[in-house]
């Protein structure tokens, strides 16, 4: 169990962690190892103690249920994006974001990490980042060179249980895919299996794997259901936070530091309120400038994804054919008393990283995919035979950016991502699609599906691809980089997350990540949490010396 309280029961903690999601969890297990420092941990949200966050399967209600999802939503795009905002599930709930995510386990490529380094931030290179890739993992397949199998988080490789994920695999090898035993060792390239991070057939979020599975510790203090509406200055020293819980403010005084990991909206938006940020955007919502910063909130990325979706030509071959009513209760069931059948599972059990267009070294498109065809908005779960394979770019260049309107806290931040505005993300976009038109044109699919529904499976003109795109364009739930890392004007923090031109405080979540990596972001974010717990601590960095990677054709 974890120590959760209604009120904090010192007036001040040596580390106050704001955000109990992929960062903040990992943040304060590593924080209280030794037993001495106290902490306390602010969520939002509720308790992840809920049957629809534990089990895999279930993991579509949570995305839908304003309890644990803040369901957030973007301005407007820009033409020629449709006039509507982008949804963007964010976790409201113990664990963040990672209690209600797709549990799709991916470190990233190394080049994204050495791209980190070549950027001025030298101890982010691969062969910095990997051994806290390994420290924060118990990879089922056991531990080498590249994996973890002492970490907290437990990762199981799918299994291949549904014949159009086979389908999916053989027609990525007759389009000239390699399969990739484990995309989260040295080479993330080809078709794979997906990892996950499920144990024992139960989600294993950060809050299950850092705090739930290892014994209370006296020295940690989470408040559930507690907002931090801003943080208090004396000088360049933050010194209180002030807090709401259920109608009733109250402050908390920081006696080491406080570190945001609310998120790459929330955290600076609470910058934000505080007054750090751009300072004419910061008068104008009527705030007193701290710091002008105008970094904060600049340089949002995200994975800019479509769905494709398929018919089925035999109902019994889509996971949908299961998920009747009566299918639904024997799910539950097998899940409830026993842990097994398709309850444990998140339904991805096969994707790939590919390279498409003319200079790409590494991966820039991700591919991930169900069998079944699965409409999850805000309102709710519309399920259908089919199959759907969700493609993203990896590694886009347009920039978006996060603002305040006023300095009222229980407002959403204002944020835009401004999907496809560089001439890369376009060219990329119109590969990707063609790439994924050849590969559901090949042979190996047989006579399983049918073409696209959308009917983008018959355009061929770069320009009605791009009108599809902006049409169809949708997050991957994946924003980071607004608190970004560095040493030029834009960059917020330090390579240690500390926060430029003040004493006491760090931001460590996705928000600091410079350029978004080749991943779904859980395992990136936990790595840098595991990172940067050492520098908190005065650990000694890990290091590791790692091969040079043979050349490989790419697709």
């Amino acid at each position: 169990m974890v120590n959760s309280v209604k009120r904090p029961s010192k007036s001040a903690y040596d580390y106050i962690i704001i955000g109990s999601g992929s960062a903040g969890s990992c943040l304060a297990a590593r924080l209280t190892e030794n037993g001495t420092a106290r902490v306390l941990m602010v969520e939002a949200g509720p308790s992840d103690r809920n049957i629809f966050i534990q089990m895999p399967a279930a993991m579509g209600i949570p995305l839908m249920k304003d309890r644990y999802n803040w369901k957030f939503f973007s301005e407007n795009e820009p033409p020629p994006m449709p006039q509507q905002g982008i949804y963007e599930p964010r976790g409201r709930v113990l664990g963040g974001s990672s209690a209600i995510n797709g549990m799709n386990w991916v470190r990233g490529n190394r080049t994204d990490y050495d791209g980190w380094a070549a950027r001025g931030l030298d101890d982010w290179s691969y062969a910095d980042c990997l051994p806290y890739f390994k420290r924060s993992e118990s990879y089922e397949g056991g531990g080498n060179l590249y994996r973890g199998d002492k970490g907290p988080t437990r990762v199981v490789k799918a299994e291949l249980t549904n014949p159009l994920f086979q389908r999916f695999v053989d027609a990525s090898l007759e389009m000239g895919l390699t399969f990739n035993p484990d995309h989260n060792a040295e080479r993330q390239d080809g078709v794979h299996l997906t990892q996950r991070n499920v144990a024992d057939g139960i989600r294993h979020s950060a809050s299950q794997a850092y705090l739930f599975d290892r014994p209370q510790r006296k020295n940690l203090e989470i408040l559930l259901e507690t907002k931090c509406v801003s943080v208090e200055f004396s000088g360049s020293r933050a010194v209180r936070v002030h807090l709401q819980r259920r109608g009733e403010a109250f402050c908390v005084d920081i006696g080491k530091e406080l570190i945001l990991s609310a998120g790459a909206l929330q955290s600076p938006q609470l910058l934000m309120l505080s007054g750090i940020g751009d300072g004419n955007m910061l008068r104008k919502a009527g705030i007193p400038v701290v710091q002008h910063m105008p970094g904060v909130g600049a340089n949002l990325q995200d994975h800019v994804a479509w769905c494709f979706e398929y018919g089925v030509m035999d109902r019994k071959d889509s996971l949908a054919s299961k998920l009747t009513p009566l299918g639904r209760l024997k799910i539950g069931a097998e899940w409830l008393f026993a842990k097994r059948g398709l309850g444990i599972s998140n339904h991805f059990e096969v994707g790939a990283f590919l390279s498409v267009g003319e200079e790409e070294a590494a991966p820039n498109v991700q591919m991930e995919s169900i069998a079944m065809r699965g409409d999850f908005t805000p309102d709710g779960v519309t399920i259908a035979p089919g199959y759907q394979c969700f493609v993203s770019l990896q590694r886009p260049t347009s920039r978006g950016e996060v603002w305040i309107e006023n300095a009222d806290p229980d407002r959403a931040p204002s944020f835009r991502f401004n999907y496809l505005q560089t001439d890369y993300d376009r060219t990329t976009a119109v590969a990707a699609i063609r790439t994924t038109q050849t590969l559901f044109s090949q042979a190996a699919w047989g006579d399983r599906i049918t073409p696209e529904l959308s009917g983008v499976h018959d355009v061929r003109e770069e320009t009605d691809i791009m009108k599809w795109a902006y049409a169809h364009a949708e997050s991957n739930y994946h924003p980071c980089g607004t608190c970004a890392m560095g040493d030029t004007d834009q960059a917020v923090t330090d390579a240690e997350g500390k926060l430029h031109g003040m004493d006491n405080m760090r931001v460590v979540d996705a928000s600091i990540i410079p350029t978004i990596p080749t991943a779904n972001l859980n395992a990136p974010t936990i790595m840098i949490a595991e990172k940067i717990s050492d520098r908190i601590l005065g650990v000694p960095a890990l290091k590791m010396n790692i091969p040079e990677l043979a050349s490989r054709p790419k697709y």
